[in-house]
């Protein structure tokens, strides 16, 4: 199933050096799926399991121990990590980026790799898109419907056209087609057809003949490196994006990774995804880049439950241990991820964090890394890091407020201490979902004190209703400005249309509208 990198050659040897900068540092965003705080060990005592790899970049960088994705779940998350923006300002209310959709990023809207390439920067992606694609119509055109597809054209809208310079992955690795993509062009013949229930959380759909889930995140974490150390003695810095595929299902460890935890193929794949970030530190050091390279690690949302929290948790493997809910929540579980910045000699090892943060904050911070100054309309929602991690006294919070966002599109708002679910219950998957919430006659408002009860077990929306007011009020702003960062007034993609009628009819403040 693997391919030659003889195209990923090509492309480091065409690089220009003639745009170099000086002193500029390369910087490498390694993006986790569906695996929150409690699954690198270094964070949590009782994992059960060892991330050494992970664990390297805690004891070596800052780890920001209030880091938050923007969603509870994937296409949301990957589109603020890339335009500093907050997911649902863009035509996604709510769920994420379908099978077959057009793109989610305007072509107009700056990204992270533009920006890095206005900069002189290579840009280089490896690894999961979910943003949609401009799908060729086999008339012309484009479409979003399978029949339609003519997979033996360019598939643009993708990571070519948002500014990355090489892109090689499988896009969404639970959803056809099942192959390999280089740039824009699939590799191989779609020559079979992946059946439904193949593996859990696989859909039907077109695949080249030899698709061996096993094998993607072995090639990835192969290409990564090769990547990395294909830069060796280039004057030109590089941006590379590795988007993980994992432990995100199909839950397929690879190679020497099947069975090596003795426990569960889910602990397996866990451990292979602490190996690939490895491989990746490996090769740094390989071309002595270490010192010159800031290495930020994250993930898109909280755990997935088809870790089987029940079955780990018998095997004293606990991923769902300090905080309540996962992925797809508004609840802490469904948001509440690693995020470790290292950059030796910059960055104070072994650090932390109590700043609240998001992962849009990750636009803002690397443009102060390469000096690079943002438009008033790009990056909305992104506040630097670069102060705190270069050990900076700063006063007060990053972030006036924080907002959290569940897979139904139901909002949570986070200021200090204080955190306010517009929403009966989860809004996500764990109990209570919303309709059980409904059927029980919870509130329709949660305020929890984190500081003092961080599994969000006490609700004391009744208790601090001038809490209430001044969390509603600060999100009709942020709703209303189209921004949450200093600058004159953005225009979202449409209105939130997820915020329950009842508390609309009681906040009118939030039926604002584009004006």
């Amino acid at each position: 199933m693997a391919t030659p990198l003889a195209s990923l050659l090509t492309f480091a040897l065409l690089v220009s050096d003639a745009s170099a900068l000086p002193g500029t540092p390369n910087v490498i965003l390694i993006l986790g799926d569906d695996m929150g705080i409690d699954s690198v060990s270094a964070f949590n005592a009782r994992m059960g399991l060892k991330t050494p790899a992970i664990d390297q970049l805690a004891s070596e960088g800052m780890s920001f121990m209030d880091a938050h994705s923007t969603s509870g779940v994937c296409s949301p998350t990957r589109y603020s990590v890339l335009t500093g923006r907050y997911n649902w300002r863009s035509r996604l209310k709510r769920g994420i980026v379908g099978q077959w959709e057009r793109p989610l990023i305007a072509d107009a809207r700056q990204t992270l790799p533009e920006m890095f390439r206005e900069k002189g920067y290579a840009t280089a992606m490896i690894g999961k898109w979910h943003l949609g694609w401009n799908w060729p119509n086999k008339g012309g055109g484009f479409t979003e419907k399978l029949a339609e597809i003519d997979f033996t054209k360019a598939i643009k809208g993708g990571p070519n056209s948002h500014g990355f310079d090489y892109y090689f992955g499988d896009d969404v690795p639970n959803w056809p087609p099942y192959a390999w993509r280089e740039n824009e062009h699939l590799i191989g013949k779609l020559t079979s057809q992946m059946k439904r229930g193949t593996m859990v959380g696989v859909s039907a759909g077109p695949a080249v003949a030899d698709w061996d889930f096993s094998k993607v995140l072995l090639e990835y974490g192969r290409r990564c490196a090769e990547y990395v150390r294909e830069r060796k003695g280039k004057q030109q810095p590089f941006f590379l994006y590795f988007p993980m595929p994992s432990p995100h299902t199909p839950i397929a460890p690879g190679g020497k990774f099947k069975g090596i935890s003795k426990i569960t193929p889910y602990a397996d794949f866990l451990v292979e995804t602490d190996w690939a970030v490895g491989e990746i530190l490996k090769a740094l050091e390989d071309i002595d880049q270490v010192e010159n390279t800031v290495v930020i690690f994250t993930c898109d949302n909280g755990t997935s439950p088809k870790a089987n929290f029940a079955q780990l948790n018998t095997a004293n493997v606990h991923l769902n241990e300090n905080w309540r809910g996962w992925k797809a929540d508004a609840y802490e579980g469904g948001h509440r991820v690693p995020f470790i910045v290292r950059w030796p000699g910059r960055i104070k090892e072994g650090t932390r964090s109590e700043q609240t943060i998001s992962l849009a904050d990750i636009m803002a911070t690397c443009a102060d890394v390469i000096g690079s100054k943002l438009p008033a309309n790009a990056a909305e929602d992104s506040v630097s890091l670069l102060p705190v991690l270069t050990g900076k006294k700063v006063e007060g919070s990053l972030h006036d407020l924080v907002i959290h966002h569940s897979i139904s599109g139901h909002f949570a708002v986070r200021m200090g201490k204080w955190k306010l679910l517009l929403c009966r219950g989860s809004g996500g998957w764990s109990p209570p979902g919303e309709n059980e919430a409904a059927r029980k006659k919870l509130p329709m408002l949660q305020l929890y004190d984190l500081e003092n009860d961080p599994r969000e077990t006490e609700n004391l929306h009744d208790k601090y209703p001038d809490r209430v007011e001044k969390l509603v009020n600060a999100l009709a702003k942020a709703l209303g400005e189209g921004r949450t960062t200093p600058g004159p007034r953005q225009a979202n993609q449409g209105w939130p249309n997820t915020i329950p009628q009842p508390l609309l009819k009681k906040f009118p403040q939030l039926t604002a509208r584009e004006k």
